[in-house]
């Protein structure tokens, strides 16, 4: 056996820990604490550092099940049964609020104390684990809760979980690139999204979605990976717009029907206009009589004038029939 100074030296523990090569750690064996985490366990992870929002009337955008299926790398078709699992278990919340930078109201989650709990319990659990990193084509000996320091960009536990479980282990030069890919995501996203709304304005556009309509914007969604919960919420959006806009449309063919009425008399270039200004709004012959008696009575000055001008303004229908 033959026996060199460097056996008697006292062992070098000047340097730290992530400047320490790893040469004898299985590379996969050594990532496994963070790969078998369950779904479940990555959405609490992920939700930490979200906290007091249960007193915020608006909701980050983060909260919503598009952002924390990217967030946590859990599938989209998969995330509400986990979600409905941890709400049943008292460990996670679910609330319709506002969210940042949308329009429409939507659910958002969080974590409830005893969720919060948990999560915390298993942040500090994970933040311990030491794992090899590769810089610059050398792996390095890190512990979880010292990656984001050594990084340019923010980087939570959860995008190093995501990352272990869905690349080939952890890189440095990968890391960094996580905002720039979330933010390029969620683009994505909005612009499927962007184009789901067009395509279910344009089928409630008449008031009412047909079979045909109904099943090609289904599968849309399909393709899209747009959710349920998102469908709806935008279709609520939309129905109230058009409802709104059928009010407006509404008052507006009072008036015309009022300054056409004010002289008693409805003439043949006050017929043609009002009965395009029907088509186009979509006034109903039911509605159109409706606003007609409305109109007269607002208009009509001495008892017995109503019976003329009722007559006046139903030839419109009688004439020109109903769309």
């Amino acid at each position: 056996m033959i026996l060199s100074l460097n056996s008697f030296l006292p062992e070098d523990k000047s340097r730290e820990k992530h400047d320490i090569p790893v040469t004898g750690i299985p590379f996969d064996m050594s990532l496994e604490e963070l790969t078998s985490l369950t779904s479940k366990d990555r959405i609490l992870l992920y939700l930490t550092d979200f906290q007091n929002m249960e007193d915020r009337y608006e909701l980050p955008a983060d909260l919503t099940q598009q952002s924390i299926a990217y967030g946590t790398g859990v599938q989209r078709k998969h995330l509400s049964q986990y979600l409905n699992d941890l709400i049943e278990e008292a460990l996670v919340n679910e609330r319709k609020a506002h969210i940042q930078g949308m329009k429409q109201r939507m659910n958002g989650y969080y974590l409830t104390p005893a969720g919060f709990a948990r999560a915390s319990s298993l942040q500090s659990r994970i933040g311990d684990v030491v794992v090899p990193v590769r810089v610059t084509g050398r792996l390095k000996e890190m512990m979880v809760k010292e990656i984001d320091d050594a990084t340019s960009v923010h980087i939570t536990f959860c995008d190093i979980v995501r990352e272990a479980i869905h690349g080939n282990g952890l890189e440095m030069e990968v890391l960094e690139t996580v905002e720039a890919r979330k933010r390029e995501a969620l683009e994505e996203k909005e612009q499927d999204t962007d184009v789901f709304r067009r395509a279910l304005q344009t089928a409630w556009r008449d008031g009412r979605v047909t079979a045909t309509e109904r099943f090609l914007v289904e599968e849309l969604r399909k393709h899209l990976n747009i959710t349920e919960e998102q469908q709806r919420s935008l279709e609520s959006e939309i129905i109230k717009k058009l409802a709104q806009d059928h009010m407006e449309f509404r008052r507006i063919y009072r008036t015309v029907l009022e300054v056409a009425l004010a002289d008693r008399v409805i003439s043949g270039p006050e017929e043609a206009i009002l009965e395009q200004l029907r088509r186009v709004m979509r006034i109903s012959r039911k509605e159109h009589e409706d606003l007609v008696k409305d109109a007269v009575a607002s208009v009509c000055g001495p008892p017995g004038c109503e019976k003329d001008l009722l007559e006046d303004a139903m030839k419109l229908l009688d004439d020109k029939g109903d769309d």
